[in-house]
């Protein structure tokens, strides 16, 4: 499998506006990125797709909400080893990689995400 076709970072949130906001800010500093609307979505998504590097989970969800989705994720060794960094506006999932609270730092954010998978081409800032 080659590598570089896989999504590097899969978005879960089933809040469009954030889901949207966050694939822009990820896209425009050069990862790639898949993004779907529920916990059920991620695992059709992760069991029928290369793995990405990494998940950006939100928390507050209808149906499986990302807790259901941590639990069920790590009953799966292949899945159990994506790191995860969990946004929330409320609550917190002390077992994941990283935590943030809604609404975020970007640049704390995208500071993190480095920490855990690298851009496919170079972070564009400083150029006008």
């Amino acid at each position: 499998m080659d590598r570089r076709a896989a999504k590097q970072i899969l978005i879960v949130d089933d809040d469009t506006g954030s889901r949207d906001a966050l694939t822009n800010v990820l896209q425009d500093e050069g990862f790639t990125v898949a993004a779907v609307g529920s916990g059920d979505a991620a695992l059709n998504y992760l069991r029928s797709s290369p793995p990405p590097q990494l998940i950006v989970l939100d928390l507050m969800m209808p149906g499986m909400d990302g807790w259901d989705f941590w639990h069920n994720r790590k009953r799966d060794p292949q899945l159990a080893k994506i790191p995860v960094i969990a946004v929330s506006a409320a609550g917190k999932l002390v077992e994941a990689a990283e935590s943030f609270r809604k609404p975020l730092d970007y640049e704390e954010f995208l500071r993190a995400v480095e920490k855990y998978v690298r851009p496919v081409r170079p972070r564009h800032r400083g150029e006008t």
